[in-house]
């Protein structure tokens, strides 16, 4: 069972956004998922950009399913229309500072990862983010158990929009 999304802190900002190869190396950024309802506002698209992190296992990838149906379970996924009442119910969720008033930050947390949920419910964009990290104590686990050299890691562009 899966907790139902949260609004963000707005501390979190920044997880609803691509970093630099290092910020996401830090952040333990697995990869994010966007998506939009297509011009109907009824359809699904959705895309996946893996930052090549060893944290990209088979019990994530299984988990990460999980948690977009329990997503998709609380409405926000179903449609344009269905993500634009969810945001509206939840007006603190707003990220201040973003590029429109209208984009919203929504958050959930399991026993292994935390999953961040940027969403703006109008036509003409990519109308949702899910940004996927390994819990912070997850991180220092691991890297007591094998040391990662640091890499020259390139940034892949993608429009950010």
């Amino acid at each position: 069972m899966f907790e139902k999304l949260q609004s963000a802190a707005p501390e979190d900002a920044a997880l609803f956004y691509s970093g630099s190869a290092e910020e996401n190396v830090q952040r333990g950024c697995i990869g994010h998922l966007r998506g939009d309802f297509g011009r109907s506002g009824e359809e699904f698209w959705v895309t996946w950009f893996t930052r090549r992190s060893p944290l990209q296992t088979p019990d994530f990838e299984a988990e990460l399913g999980k948690v977009m149906q329990a997503i998709g379970d609380q409405g926000v996924l179903k449609s344009r229309r269905e993500m634009f009442r969810f945001c509206s119910q939840h007006p603190e969720a707003r990220i201040q500072g973003g590029w429109s008033t209208d984009v919203y930050g929504f958050c959930m947390q399991t026993q292994e990862h935390r999953y961040y949920l940027r969403c703006f419910p109008s036509a003409g964009d990519y109308n949702f983010y899910l940004y996927c990290y390994a819990r912070p104590e997850r991180l220092t686990e691991q890297n007591r158990q094998q040391p990662v050299a640091p890499a020259a890691l390139k940034k892949r562009p993608e429009p950010e929009r």
